[in-house]
């Protein structure tokens, strides 16, 4: 059983896309390709300067 919601009527055109099942699938799907590629960004800034930390500080 699926749950139904009021349509939007207004002039926003995100709350007017979330109206369609569909696009909300479509929207969840890039919002989760961003969120994989902020994650990977941060992984890889972050090794990146701890191996600049060792290699140029001389930590080790």
């Amino acid at each position: 059983m699926e749950i139904r919601k009021k349509k939007y009527r207004g002039t926003d055109p995100f709350k007017r896309m979330m109206n369609n099942q569909k696009n909300i699938e479509k929207l969840y799907k890039i919002y989760y390709l961003i969120n994989i590629w902020v994650w990977l960004a941060m992984v890889i800034g972050s090794i990146i300067f701890i191996i600049w930390a060792i290699k140029y500080l001389n930590l080790i």
